[in-house]
Parts: C-alpha cells; sequence; structure tokens
C-alpha cells in the first residue's frame, strides 16, 4: 500500500499499488499543493486500484476531479481505462531516468573517453526563457522532437545524435520527457533517459542554468 501525506516527496516512489491511501494532515495545505499530493497518489494506483482519504470535503472534489469512482465513504476507485499515467509507466520501463546531481557530474565528467550527454530540452521557448536552460544543452521542442532526431527525416538538428550517442530529455517536471524519450527508444537510439523532476528539480537542486538560444528555430 501507498501512504502519502504533507511531507510525502513526489519524486520518491516509482512502484504502483492496489490500494493508496492520503492523510489527513494533506486536507490542511494550501489548495495547488493539496492537488500536488493527491496527483501524485493518483499516478500511483494500478487500473482498478482503490483510493482512501481522511474525511474532508475537500479530498472528495478532488476525487471527482481525477475521474475516480466513489465506492464507499472515502473510498475510491481508480478507472480501469488508460490513462496519462499509465501511459508514463509504460515509457520509464523503457528508458532510465538520471537525477539532477547525477546528471550535472556527467556532464562535468571531462575523463578521456567518456563521452558526456546530449542534453535535448523539449520545453516551450516561453518556458525556457521563463526558467533558464541547461548550459550546452539543445533546443528540440516537443512537437518535432521525433522530426529532429529520426535521420530518416530530411530535416534533423544539426547535433545529428548518433543511435548509440548518450542522450538525456528534459522538460519542465520529468512527466512529457518520459513519453519523449521512450520514442526515442522506439526509433532506435540505445541509451536515452530522461530528467527526473526536469529543469524544476535542477533549479531545486541550486544548480545552474543559462539564457536560451532560440537561434536555430529561424531555420
Amino acid at each position: 500500500m501507498l501512504y502519502v501525506d504533507a511531507a510525502t516527496d513526489a519524486h520518491a516512489q516509482h512502484e504502483r499499488f492496489e490500494r493508496a491511501e492520503i492523510a489527513a494532515d494533506v486536507a490542511d495545505l494550501p489548495p495547488e499543493r493539496r492537488r500536488a499530493v493527491f496527483h501524485y497518489a493518483v499516478q500511483h494506483l494500478l487500473p482498478g486500484a482503490l483510493l482512501v482519504h481522511a474525511a474532508a470535503p475537500e479530498l472528495d472534489e478532488l476525487a471527482r476531479d481525477f475521474d475516480l469512482e466513489p465506492v464507499d465513504a472515502r473510498v475510491w476507485r481508480r478507472t480501469t481505462r488508460t490513462t496519462i499515467h499509465d501511459l508514463v509507466h509504460e515509457a520509464r520501463a523503457s528508458i532510465r531516468r538520471i537525477g539532477p546531481g547525477a546528471l550535472a557530474e556527467r556532464l562535468a565528467d571531462d575523463t578521456p573517453g567518456r563521452r558526456p550527454p546530449l542534453v535535448i530540452d523539449t520545453r516551450t521557448p516561453t518556458d525556457r526563457v521563463r526558467f533558464g536552460v541547461i548550459a550546452g544543452s539543445i533546443h528540440a521542442p516537443r512537437t518535432v522532437l521525433e522530426w529532429h532526431l529520426d535521420p530518416a527525416n530530411g530535416y534533423v538538428h544539426a547535433a545529428k545524435p548518433g543511435f548509440d550517442d548518450p542522450i538525456v530529455v528534459v522538460c519542465n517536471g520529468g512527466y512529457s520527457s518520459s513519453l519523449a524519450a521512450a520514442n526515442l527508444v522506439r526509433l532506435g537510439f540505445t541509451d536515452v533517459a530522461d530528467l527526473a523532476g526536469g529543469v524544476h528539480a535542477w533549479r531545486a537542486a541550486g544548480l545552474p542554468v543559462v539564457a536560451p538560444d532560440h537561434s536555430h528555430l529561424d531555420l
């Protein structure tokens, strides 16, 4: 069983469960933080699994928002249809994930013969301006990522990574990057990871960002 309270680390758990329980103290959190914790619980539920929470009207409202079905007082059931959480879980089964600290170490490693990973930033230009970018990363927006990386296409990004080159895909929060990285594996890339927690986790770890360069979008 997964137990979630106000102190739960949103990136601590990667398994999925038949049952999750949300603690009473979550109801006392600010609305956006409460929704984030609830989202964390729901994304780790297996199809048809149960979610239980402490008696709180706010949490009942959230359960309805997350497409859960009422079973009993304080008990809700996850739908059996394929959800976005199922897609993310399937994607992560085919890729590796790397944390901000480990990625920073790999980028700084200048040991002869070791290739640093190519960091591919899939965020929108707006988010890149708002939050900054990881130095040395390239920009391949999510809408055209596959087109920019597959050499079978005539509009490949100038970086032209090989199928065996190490790649780390980055987004804001580490969710769409998982889906994107899994697609690169399907295209034939063999060493693909995504950044757990995305650029938000990178910044939270105190790691540096730089201003973006969008000049290639004009080509």
